[in-house]
């Protein structure tokens, strides 16, 4: 069966979520204090959950790094690691 978009968004949306909870806790001896909302950190966690993967869509589009092509005979290294006065 084909995996929906929305099982790895989900699956993000949660790991962030977790991440957001986890540092905006305050523990003490006798209590665990969440700084945000959970239902807004739950909000968040989808945007940006969704804003990621479609940018790591864009950036898998442009295909993979190029390697440039450097002529080594064209190149003077006689002077690398001399200092100028």
């Amino acid at each position: 069966m084909p995996q929906s978009k929305a099982i790895p968004v989900r699956d993000l949306a949660e790991r962030i979520y977790v991440e957001l909870v986890c540092r905006g806790i305050v523990i003490t001896d006798t209590a665990a204090q969440i700084k945000s909302n959970p239902d807004s950190l739950a909000k968040i966690s989808f945007k940006l959950a969704e804003a990621f993967l479609r940018v790591a869509g864009e950036d898998k589009s442009a295909g993979p790094p190029r390697v440039e092509e450097f002529d080594m005979k064209a190149t003077d290294l006689s002077s690398w690691g001399k200092t100028t006065p």
